[in-house]
């Protein structure tokens, strides 16, 4: 019992879909199980799991709907371990996160790993198709949790490898304003922050450098200096004109 198995319909009744599987009775599905399908005939072959080798009628109790969810869960599984990409449609809002349809079975999308930023508006996503990395499973309960941030996470760190290696003194490169501080501002330069010392935005005198810039500003700026690991990168604003 509980095992997959393919099977070939060999008749229809008003209710069930008869199918033979190679035992001694054929077995019994219910018709409400092949809803999906569109025409369903004598001759096609199914995958079922056998949920009862004799109901109280003496039938084949069989399930097209487990061997799906079955079927559905090992591939999770195989993506968990792999680390693949799956593909998923957000169905419902639930306490502290989302409900995501992954090949017919319900995952969970918790709030925090929905986007780098926090999100406060959880019913935007509803009906949205996404892509997701399967970040932890249990077996004993066949559960899910998904995460569409470590997917934006994986790309920024990329984008940030290809920035650093290629990084050098005297480039220009575009980047936005950060953070604004007392001493000066940290620059994004796509995945990667520098910092602009307030020394080095103008030739001119600048008491804070809020009087210059200010907060998802673009702008220019030159690579003065960095340390070994490329943590620290120095920029420059006044160096370039």
């Amino acid at each position: 019992e509980s095992q997959l198995l393919q099977g070939t319909i060999v008749g229809l009744t008003k209710t069930d879909v008869i199918i033979n599987i190679g035992f001694k009775s054929d077995g019994l599905v219910s018709l409400n199980e092949f809803r999906d399908m569109q025409d369903v005939k004598i001759g096609d072959d199914i995958e079922v799991m056998v949920v009862e080798k004799e109901d109280k009628n003496g039938h084949l109790h069989l399930s097209r709907k487990m061997a799906r969810a079955s079927r559905a869960w090992q591939k999770i599984v195989d993506f968990y371990k792999t680390g693949e990409i799956v593909t998923g449609t957000i169905t419902s809002k639930t306490k502290g996160g989302l409900i995501v349809d992954v090949y017919g079975l319900e995952t969970f999308l918790p709030g925090s790993q929905i986007d780098v930023k926090p999100v406060t508006d959880y019913d935007q996503y509803v009906g949205k198709t996404m892509d997701f990395k399967v970040v932890k499973i249990n077996e004993a309960i066949r559960n899910a949790v998904v995460s569409h941030k470590a997917l934006i996470e994986s790309d920024i760190e990329q984008q940030r490898t290809v920035i650093i290696s290629q990084l050098e003194k005297g480039q220009v490169l575009e980047g936005t304003v950060k953070n604004v501080t007392d001493f000066g501002a940290f620059i994004d330069l796509g995945g990667v922050d520098g910092l602009l010392y307030i020394t080095d935005i103008s030739w001119g005198r600048v008491t804070h450098p809020s009087e210059v810039l200010e907060n998802g500003q673009k702008l220019n700026v030159v690579v003065l200096d960095f340390d070994d690991e490329k943590k620290r990168i120095s920029l420059g604003l006044k160096q370039l004109t």
